[in-house]
């Protein structure tokens, strides 16, 4: 087959979400609308986040025609998860080295004015890596990076010369939504966890790296809330992960694992209630 089982929702997804922007473009603004679209952003930042990880098709064509799709719509090229995610996040674990850790602007902390300021943040360090990523891959005969920017530019450009307030509405909007959720995300998973690599990670075989949330987000959004099963296991299908989840969650400290996203957001990063940090006690 060509298409990996269970990807027919990322398809959906990857097809709904234009679709209902084109159909607003033409018939006028709704906002229930709309507010599909921002639930469907945030699917498309994790199906952009798991076809990087699992490639969706069997076919190279298919799948650089999947990045060019995914990274159009979601203004973010698909390439830039190989350097700051994979070759980076992953590999360090919210770790000293890790160039996204929560903490790297004033220390270990988890709250709202973290959460708020974190993608800025992750803004303002991952360009220097994604440039050099792009500039390596050139000098070595590879401008699919560079093919990339061109296409996302090109299509935001020309939307925004038919009509820049729907371009401002329909697409921007929405793109920069999803955006704030793939920042953002990182966020809300390792905030005040324990560092997977470094001094301070910990050495009893547990682990404490990664937040995991359970509840119902994981339907609409690929399970990307079993986050530990997905960074011991990187090349599992999202399908699998919360089956994952369970071979790990005894290793995981009961803080760590959370049902409610809304809640633990207003109790836990709003109101500071509850556990929300390690200590170095735990070690």
């Amino acid at each position: 087959m060509l298409l990996r089982r269970a990807d027919l929702l990322s398809i959906t997804y990857m097809a709904a979400y234009p679709g209902l922007m084109a159909w607003q473009w033409f018939n006028g603004i709704e906002w229930y609308l709309v507010a599909v679209m921002l639930v469907l952003s945030v699917g498309l930042a994790v199906v952009q986040h798991n076809h990087t990880h699992l490639r969706m098709w069997t076919s190279p064509w298919l799948n650089k025609a999947t990045d060019l799709w995914l990274s159009v719509v979601q203004v973010t090229p698909t390439f830039v998860f190989f350097p700051s995610h994979i070759g980076n996040h992953h590999r360090h674990k919210h770790g000293p080295e890790d160039e996204t850790r929560t903490y790297r602007f004033g220390g270990h902390h988890n709250t709202i004015i973290g959460y708020v300021l974190h993608p800025f943040q992750a803004l303002f360090v991952l360009p220097r890596t994604l440039l050099g990523y792009a500039r390596k891959r050139s000098s070595l005969g590879d401008y699919w990076p560079l093919i990339q920017f061109f296409f996302i530019g090109g299509v935001s450009l020309a939307l925004a010369f038919i009509d820049v307030r729907l371009w401002l509405l329909l697409v921007l909007a929405p793109q920069l939504h999803g955006l704030h959720w793939l920042l953002a995300a990182n966020y809300l998973q390792h905030a005040g966890a324990e560092p997977g690599t470094g001094p301070d990670a910990a050495t009893d075989g547990s682990l404490k790296s990664s937040r995991n949330f359970t509840g119902w987000m994981n339907y609409f959004w690929f399970n990307i809330g079993f986050h530990t099963a997905h960074h011991e296991n990187g090349k599992t299908h999202w399908f699998d992960l919360r089956k994952k989840h369970e071979e790990y969650v005894e290793r995981v400290p009961g803080w760590l694992v959370i049902n409610s996203l809304a809640w633990y957001f207003i109790r836990v990063l709003v109101f500071q209630r509850g556990r929300n940090r390690f200590d170095v006690v735990d070690r």
